[in-house]
């Protein structure tokens, strides 16, 4: 037993975490040894930020957590051990300040933590930017930065007290794959080479491979834990080829992938740590809702070519985010836009609003070449936008914002009453009709993003990341939302997203880098260049590796 003991090992013993009456995670025990790297994954809301809090010293919680040989029961009592701890919670730049260059952030956040600027100090920071990327931008301020960069800048903000218990609550979040990867190269540098334990949530599945240990969140409890190898093949005897044969209680279908708690006559399929989710959904007695979609009220007549440009460029200054883009949108298609933090998605989207002028090129959107602010002022009724920050107005109900925002499409009361209830009911969120902003799962939020879009019936849906920071089965719902409106509707769907995943539910893939095209194929074309790819993540990767 003396192991257990050991003076830089976490103890984390029967934890829970209440607000008010409602219980964030209960009884959770685990623990963790100098250089580890435990991940913490689970659906939305079933309670792992509100762990990492509570071992961060920030919320109130019962049970007992030891770290460096002390005991804590409180944030008060855990003030002792903040020394050696560093923290960054969820959300990009959360802890940044826009005006404030990385220098300047840096030199911050070292005076906060009265730190001495010798000359160890220095040659850490130096190492630290050279590590993170940052070193070439050290007078940018961080509006100016890329998602990655804030992240990485956030992180190494964390780093600069040498912490050895570093907690990170989703730091990867809406960051793309290529700085996934560059996030992930520093934490494995310092566990190994600081001996710092890192305990860090993430909606990547991805990214368990590169954990020592994962922990399985589920209803504010963690119901398992191991090496990705070990929880995937937990459930290898319930994932199977698809089958349209079999659906019942102990059953569903998702994607070509069929998950039963039943034998199937199907052939086995190799399994994803994703489907930990779908097995536990059926173990649970959750099934997957099955989306109606009916319907649009006005039938209109759609462009055979939805949005088409040539040439278009957009310049900020010196810097060019978009640089001769040419693009097609058809009827009914599902276009993905990826492309690394900053290669130019979310200009793009802008420019196809009006959000952003265009500087060069042309422009057709529904059939009429787009001259002037008029121009597009003529077609607002037939475009609906999900920003990458949607938000509600949070004094307002769920129902007061959708009523809010038919309003602003000048859709009458009754009209606007009568398609709320109908896409609560379709969509599923009737029971958060009443609900506040701050109330709202991520996954519930989303559909309603999506309500508020769809309300005056538009003919193209443009959406910048919507599925950012949802669990699995939130994006599996989101996506047969997708699906099912492309189907009746015959909506067509620009769509930009890091997860690589979901390019496989795109008919074709544009992908941008440093503010260019650099492919525009279906994802099948896109594998047989690539035959060698594992994952579309694979693919991603593959055109960042090529120069230019």
């Amino acid at each position: 037993m003396a192991d257990l003991h050991l003076m830089d090992a976490l103890h984390v013993s029967g934890v829970s975490v209440r607000y008010k009456d409602k219980t964030a995670i209960s009884d959770v025990s685990f623990e963790a040894k100098s250089g580890e790297i435990i991940g913490f994954i689970g659906a939305d809301g079933a309670g792992k930020s509100s762990l990492m809090q509570a071992i961060a010293g920030i919320v109130r919680f019962s049970g007992e957590i030891s770290y460096l040989g002390q005991s804590y029961h409180s944030p008060k009592e855990a003030e002792k051990i903040k020394i050696h701890t560093g923290f960054m919670p969820q959300g990009i730049g959360l802890v940044l300040y826009d005006t404030l260059t990385v220098d300047e952030h840096l030199r911050f956040f070292a005076d906060l933590r009265d730190l001495k600027k010798d000359a160890e100090f220095l040659a850490y920071k130096k190492q630290l930017l050279h590590m993170s990327g940052l070193s070439e931008f050290v007078d940018r301020q961080a509006m100016n930065l890329s998602g990655g960069m804030m992240q990485k800048l956030s992180l190494i903000c964390a780093l600069l007290h040498r912490p050895k218990l570093l907690i990170l609550d989703e730091p990867t979040t809406g960051v793309d794959p290529l700085s996934r990867l560059e996030l992930w190269e520093i934490l494995r540098n310092i566990a190994k080479e600081e001996g710092t334990i890192i305990l860090v949530s993430t909606a990547y599945m991805q990214e368990a491979s590169k954990m020592d240990r994962v922990l399985l969140f589920h209803n504010s409890k963690v119901i398992a834990s191991g090496t990705s190898a070990e929880l995937i093949d937990s459930i290898r005897p319930f994932v199977y080829e698809k089958s349209l044969l079999y659906k019942d209680e102990n059953s569903l279908n998702f994607d070509e992938t069929s998950y039963s708690l039943t034998p199937l006559q199907s052939a086995l399929k190799e399994p994803t740590l994703e489907g930990l989710f779908f097995v536990n959904a059926l173990k649970e007695n959750k099934n997957i809702a099955e989306f109606v979609i009916n319907k649009k009220e006005n039938d209109e007549v759609i462009h055979e070519v939805v949005m088409e440009c040539h040439g278009v460029s957009k310049h900020f200054g010196s810097f060019i985010a978009n640089k001769e883009i040419d693009m097609k949108l058809k009827k009914g298609e599902i276009l993905g836009l990826l492309g690394a933090n900053g290669a130019g998605k979310t200009t793009f989207i802008k420019m196809l609003l009006g959000l952003y002028s265009i500087d060069e090129g042309e422009l057709t959107l529904l059939g009429k070449p787009i001259k002037s602010g008029k121009d597009r002022q003529d077609l607002k009724s037939k475009i609906g936008y999900v920003s990458q920050h949607f938000a509600l107005y949070k004094d307002m109900s769920v129902k007061e914002n959708l009523l809010y925002f038919a309003s602003m499409h000048r859709i009458d009361k009754k009209t606007a009453l009568s398609r709320i209830a109908l896409y609560a009911k379709e969509l599923g969120f009737e029971e958060y009709l009443g609900s506040f902003a701050n109330e709202l799962p991520l996954g519930v939020n989303q559909r309603f993003s999506i309500a508020a879009a769809l309300l005056h019936e538009p003919l193209v849906l443009f959406l910048d990341e919507p599925t950012s920071g949802v669990d699995t089965l939130a994006r599996a719902q989101f996506w047969q939302i997708l699906g099912k409106l492309k189907e009746v509707w015959g909506i067509s769907i620009l769509i930009t997203t890091h997860y690589m995943s979901e390019a496989q539910f795109c008919d074709r893939v544009v992908l941008l880098k440093n503010g260019q095209k650099v492919a525009d194929d279906t994802v099948t074309n896109l594998y047989k260049r690539f035959p060698q790819a594992q994952s579309f993540e694979d693919i991603f990767l593959e055109f960042y590796k090529e120069k230019g």
